[in-house]
C-alpha cells in the first residue's frame, strides 16, 4: 500500500474543530484505510483533542498535518503557541483536563516538538493494515475461475444401452 500525506489549516476558531475531525477521518478513509469503528473511534478522539488543545491554548491558524504509511498513521497539529502542552489533573466532576491522557491511551506514540514560532503536538495512531497485493489477487483469480466452470455448459445425463 502507498504512503501518503497531506495538510489543511484551520483559521483557529472552536467552530472548525467538529469539520476538522471530520476532515482526519473522512481523508484516511479516502486513502482506502480499512478502518473499523473502533479505529475510527479512536482517530476521531485523538484528532478532536490535539485540535481542540491548539484552538483553545493557541491563537492565530492551526495547521493540521496527517502522514500515513501501512499500519500508521502520524497526525500533527501546529500552533503558536510555544509553550508545552501540559496534562491536566481532570477530578471526576470536571469536563476537560483529560485530553492528553486519552491521547497516550489511543495512540502508539505521541509527543510534541517546539518551532521558532510555536509547536507542533503529534499522535501516531495504530492503523488496520489491509490484506496483502499478493492474496487479493490470488482471490480473485481463485473466484474468477470458480465463476467460469459455474457458467460452463450443464452437465447432461447419459443414457447407457446395452446391445
Amino acid at each position: 500500500m502507498p504512503m501518503f500525506a497531506t495538510r489543511f489549516v484551520i483559521a483557529g476558531a472552536e467552530e472548525e474543530v467538529s469539520p476538522a475531525r471530520r476532515k482526519v477521518v473522512e481523508t484516511v478513509q479516502a486513502w482506502g484505510v480499512p478502518l473499523d469503528d473502533e479505529v475510527a473511534h479512536a482517530l476521531r478522539l485523538v484528532a478532536s483533542e490535539l485540535i481542540t488543545n491548539a484552538v483553545i491554548h493557541a491563537t492565530g491558524p492551526v495547521t493540521i498535518a496527517l502522514h500515513h504509511r501501512p499500519g500508521r498513521l502520524m497526525l500533527v497539529v501546529a500552533d503558536h503557541n510555544p509553550q508545552a502542552p501540559v496534562a491536566g489533573c481532570a477530578a471526576d466532576g470536571d469536563e476537560s483536563g483529560r485530553g492528553l491522557a486519552l491521547v497516550d491511551h489511543f495512540a502508539v506514540r505521541s509527543g510534541w516538538k517546539a518551532f521558532e514560532h510555536g509547536k507542533s503536538v503529534w499522535a501516531e495512531i495504530e492503523l488496520p493494515k489491509p490484506p496483502p497485493p499478493v492474496r487479493a489477487s490470488v482471490l480473485r483469480r481463485f473466484f474468477a475461475g470458480r465463476a467460469r466452470r459455474e457458467t460452463g455448459p450443464t452437465p447432461q445425463a447419459l443414457a447407457l444401452s446395452a446391445a
